[in-house]
């Protein structure tokens, strides 16, 4: 099983990777904002925001993100034409040179915001990184009854739950997890197109976002599983010391100039789940490992 399987049904082991796989349209909001909105915010034909929508969009996205250093730009124009070419981002989109220009302008900006807590990831190298991490929590006999109880007693909203008694695994792969003056980090990259105006990417509508599409759900098993891979590797690891939460970075309205009304970067989440929401679903799923993906 998956993300995907518990949430979605997804039955196929692609599912495991839940890489915006299913990027559902939330109801019609104000948030489909017309082009007087991206006109009023200097929004360019090859900004992201233009970029075509949809899984396949996403991967492209994703795709990009994995094969860039971060703190050398010179190599990003390669790594978007090899994206762009092996995974085109679907029908309707515009002429390879604006896509290229569009994903280049958008990495400026994600990896130079200032994150809350985690700095720039323009700052991060290599060497600090671990991209794709595989992992395979042990599952024996998880319902869904038990899993919404679970997420209901610690504050979290329970998603469809669209799967019957699991035993076998839990498969899945982190985007992103860096390590920060001692302090790792969960990196989750969005395609996820909320509208055209920094506000649709402020703190109501991604927290609109995450019900709609599982999400908690989703950085709470990525939290066990990076909270077992520190337990299995750092002699010292405390939780409160050392796991840093998650970030989801809705990357389409991710940039330096842009905030919400509490002046905090649009298209950022940040959460860190307490330990005893961890623990307990760690103890809810039985024993396990993960390993890194090389």
């Amino acid at each position: 099983g998956s993300y995907s399987s518990l949430t979605n049904g997804a039955r196929h082991q692609g599912a495991a990777i839940d890489h915006d796989l299913r990027l559902s349209a939330l109801v019609a909001t104000a948030n489909e904002a017309g082009p007087a909105a991206a006109d009023a915010f200097q929004i360019t034909e090859n900004d992201i925001l233009h970029f075509p929508r949809g899984p396949t969009a996403g991967e492209c996205l994703h795709r990009v993100f994995e094969r860039i250093d971060f703190t050398d730009p010179t190599g990003w124009p390669a790594a978007i034409d090899s994206a762009l070419r092996g995974q085109p981002p679907g029908r309707g989109a515009s002429a390879p040179a604006a896509l290229h220009a569009m994903v280049l302008s958008m990495l400026g900006d994600v990896l130079h915001t200032a994150l809350p807590g985690a700095g720039r990831l323009c700052d991060v190298p290599r060497r600090q990184r671990l991209i794709e991490l595989e992992f395979n929590l042990p599952s024996n006999g998880l319902g869904a009854g038990r899993l919404a109880a679970l997420l209901r007693e610690h504050g979290y909203p329970v998603p469809p739950l669209a799967f019957g008694t699991l035993n076998g695994y839990l498969r899945g792969f982190i985007d992103l997890v860096f390590e920060q003056a001692g302090r790792f980090h969960v990196v989750d990259w969005k395609s996820n197109h909320l509208g055209m105006t920094p506000a649709d990417y402020g703190g109501a509508s991604m927290a609109r976002a995450m019900d709609a599409h599982g999400y908690h759900l989703q950085y709470l098993l990525y939290s066990v599983a990076v909270h077992r891979y520190l337990q299995q590797r750092m002699p010292d690891y405390r939780y409160e010391d050392h796991y840093a939460g998650v970030t989801y970075l809705f990357v389409r309205g991710v940039r330096p100039g842009w905030a919400d009304a509490t002046g905090q970067p649009a298209g950022v989440y940040s959460h860190r789940p307490s330990r005893r929401a961890i623990e307990a679903l760690s103890a809810l799923l039985g024993g396990g490992a993960v390993k890194e993906r090389r």
